[in-house]
């Protein structure tokens, strides 16, 4: 359940953000990618970056009230920042959306595998007028088009993103 990987995030972790900070800002720009041509393939390019891809599919889609409730509980006990709980908060509606769905979906990647990586790998994100701050590292915010991208910016594997890291170190 998407919500329990969540759970598991340490969002405190400060060594984390600072260790692992070149390959968080190479995972926001994965996502940033991903999600360019999630917001390409549903005519929502004006909501772009951080938003809630279910919404724009089926906006009639609901958690149940369990899911609902508890994932509400999570985020104002774990996570203040808008745009990380707004991206959590899709990461779990396409998780359920998808496990109940029979609406043929775009044949894309997954939009927010890159940032729960990300998230994993040290936390949230803040976003700033010219770029998102990562703590540790900035990624300029770029025009939706600069991510139209056909090929992948990272690997998720985490040997390539530790890689990643020493390479920087």
């Amino acid at each position: 359940m998407m919500l329990d990987r969540l759970r598991a995030i340490d969002w405190e972790d400060d060594d984390a953000v600072f260790d692992h900070a070149p390959s968080r800002a190479a995972l926001m720009r994965e996502y940033h990618r991903r999600m360019a041509h999630w917001a390409h393939a549903l005519n929502a390019e004006a909501y772009w970056p951080f938003f809630d891809i279910v919404q724009r599919i089926d906006p009639d889609f609901t958690l149940s009230d369990d899911v609902r409730t508890e994932l509400d509980d999570y985020l104002s006990e774990n996570v203040g920042w808008p745009s990380v709980a707004r991206t959590c908060r899709g990461a779990v509606n396409w998780a359920e959306f998808r496990s109940g769905t029979a609406i043929a979906l775009p044949e894309l990647e997954d939009p927010y595998e890159p940032l729960l990586v990300m998230y994993e790998r040290g936390g949230g994100f803040t976003v700033e007028s010219e770029f998102i701050d990562l703590t540790g590292i900035a990624v300029p915010i770029k025009p939706l088009s600069n991510y139209l991208l056909a090929d992948p910016i990272v690997q998720l594997d985490p040997e390539v993103l530790d890689a990643l890291d020493e390479s920087a170190g």
